[in-house]
């Protein structure tokens, strides 16, 4: 029998939703890219305008906002050695094998995980979190219910896709309880991602990064600390509980509604 540990659950707590949870880049694309509007008879060879190595490609010109890409010129003018078709492939064979815990071979040597308030964590310690928290013991219904796979038009490699969580806490109990809470849980949709080296294999894995804080009954809380929230047991820490305002940001609002309503009586 597994005793409770805290910092274990600190460690999985964002990096397990995913399935497991999975990387946060250390190299970004730092470069500022210009636009070229590609027409439907232009060849995808060689766009006139770059900076480094991202090139935009535009589907149409916004009025307002930039631009709308054309994917597909541009996720051909990446010339990746590994199409978007077989990233997305391989995502998805990874997403079997629990992100790649169940066959850690599918990981780079220098593979990292990263969430919103876990990581970068190693191969190793990710894999350490990961074994040393039976959550699907807790949770026998734990499903991701990923959707929406994309690879990335700017980022060689990334695959980017969606999940929409929901588990029942019918299984065994969690931190220490005997019995289980019997509550479900429903989280926010939330954006995960791999890089893929040109390899194949798993650099960076990201997960729990919600884009809609209104759904679910998490509080706007992603991967296992919104899984903890939504069953009654939040975690003792103010990153394991829903956003609060600050007292600064609210007096900041209220300022700014007070100028606004002075300077339109003024205009009146």
């Amino acid at each position: 029998m597994k005793t409770f540990n805290l910092s274990s659950v600190v460690l999985v707590a964002t990096a397990y939703s995913a399935v497991s949870a999975f990387v946060a880049p250390s190299a970004r694309l730092s470069s500022t890219s210009s636009t070229h509007i590609a027409s439907s008879t232009e060849s995808l060879q060689g766009p006139t305008e770059t900076t480094d190595d991202v090139v935009t490609i535009a589907e149409l010109q916004c009025d307002a906002g930039g631009s709308i890409l054309d994917e597909a010129a541009m996720l051909a003018a990446q010339k990746y050695p590994i199409s978007p078709e077989e990233l997305i492939s391989k995502a998805k064979y990874a997403l079997v094998k629990d992100a790649g815990v169940l066959e850690p071979s599918l990981w780079a040597e220098d593979f990292e995980f990263c969430a919103p308030y876990v990581g970068p964590l190693s191969k190793t310690k990710f894999l350490e979190a990961a074994n040393g928290f039976q959550i699907y013991d807790s949770f026998p219904d734990f499903d991701n219910r990923y959707f929406n796979f994309n690879a990335d038009p700017i980022e060689p490699g990334r695959v980017w896709f969606m999940t929409r969580l929901r588990a029942t806490n019918d299984g065994a109990g969690l931190f220490g309880k005997k019995e289980p809470s019997n509550k479900s849980v429903i989280s926010p949709p939330q954006m995960y991602s791999f890089l893929i080296n040109e390899q194949g294999l798993i650099r960076e894995l990201t997960v729990g990064y919600p884009v809609d804080r209104r759904q679910g009954n998490t509080g706007g809380l992603g991967g296992m600390f919104g899984v903890f929230y939504g069953i009654g047991q939040a975690l003792p820490f103010p990153e394991g509980k829903p956003y609060q305002l600050s007292r600064r940001f609210i007096l900041f609002n209220k300022i700014g509604d007070l100028v606004q309503r002075w300077t339109k009586k003024k205009e009146e």
